[in-house]
């Protein structure tokens, strides 16, 4: 099948060049990791959405001489678009990986990421006030973080987040690993949830941090645990009938980092940038096969 055939009725309607007409003139900044990250083009509508959605994180406007991720939100009417039956079908986006850009394709909307020489976005939906109901703003931005982080010497992790607040450990695994069941046995256990889906990891000053991401897995929405905290280990989930912790010799902790590392593992002009991301990673963070059994204390063998 070929890219966005999917969710185009014409693959042709994908926009040649980075115009477009903007929904409306509102603006509005994203304070996270490797940002703040500015989304231009949304009308009245369409920031209230995100606003309430992103309200922890908002900030205000950058000045001109901030760094900042924008991405610009253009109307592609909903004629372009195929209808799709959701029943039965699971989420997923259409990558187009080119050397400089990559283009995508997903339920309602498509986008174009430019890279070099430095990362913006282009957005066009029919999406109005539905842009969040509907999941396109959110998905979009889980793929510019991730490419963000990535240019910053970090990554975004399939994985469980759980703190003390002062430390983090993050749990990766596919899907059915047992990160949801972990979270909710880690906060039986006194700890906090930072996310039971996804983690964003940054470099900074030495030390690799993660802060929660504003996307929720099963465990849902729930206010912000706000912070930066030290990744102390990041551990291969494995469900058991006993808690226990394995060393896991160093060329399968990559791979098994490579596996959870969404968007990015499967970008050929990104690869090896990614592999060096997660071997320095690797290096300097502990980790291991984590064993646990479904009635908890896990916790107890928690490198702390």
């Amino acid at each position: 099948m070929r890219f966005a055939e999917t969710f185009l009725l014409d693959i042709n309607s994908f926009p040649e060049d980075q115009n477009g007409t903007a929904w409306g003139e509102e603006a509005l900044a994203i304070k996270f990791l490797g940002g703040p990250y500015v989304f231009h083009g949304l009308n009245l509508a369409q920031e209230a959405a995100v606003t309430r959605r992103f309200s922890d994180l908002v900030c205000p406007l950058p000045g001109e001489d901030e760094t900042t991720i924008d991405t610009h939100i253009y109307n592609l009417p909903e004629s372009c678009f195929k209808t799709i039956d959701t029943r039965n079908w699971e989420y997923h986006l259409d990558f187009d990986y080119q050397a400089t850009h990559i283009r995508i394709a997903g339920m309602r909307f498509v986008a174009l990421i430019q890279l070099e020489p430095c990362i913006r976005a282009w957005m066009w939906t029919c999406d109005d006030e539905h842009l969040i109901a509907n999941s396109a703003f959110e998905n979009l931005f889980r793929v510019i973080v991730a490419y963000r982080l990535l240019a910053q010497g970090g990554m975004v992790l399939h994985s469980a987040g759980l703190t003390d607040n002062e430390k983090a450990w993050l749990f990766i695994g596919r899907s059915g690993a047992g990160k949801s069941t972990i979270s909710k046995l880690g906060e039986k256990a006194g700890l906090t949830i930072l996310s039971d889906d996804m983690n964003a990891i940054v470099l900074e000053d030495d030390t690799y941090l993660t802060e929660q991401l504003p996307f929720a897995g099963e465990h849902g929405q729930t206010a912000l645990t706000k912070g930066k905290f030290p990744v102390q280990a990041v551990y291969y989930l494995q469900k058991s009938s006993h808690n226990r912790l394995e060393e896991t010799p160093a060329a399968n902790r990559l791979a098994e980092l490579m596996v959870c590392s969404p968007f990015v593992n499967t970008d050929p002009y990104r690869y090896a940038a990614l592999a060096q991301n997660l071997s320095l990673l690797r290096s300097r963070v502990s980790g291991g096969n984590l064993k646990f059994q479904l009635d908890g204390g896990f916790e107890e063998l928690l490198n702390r």
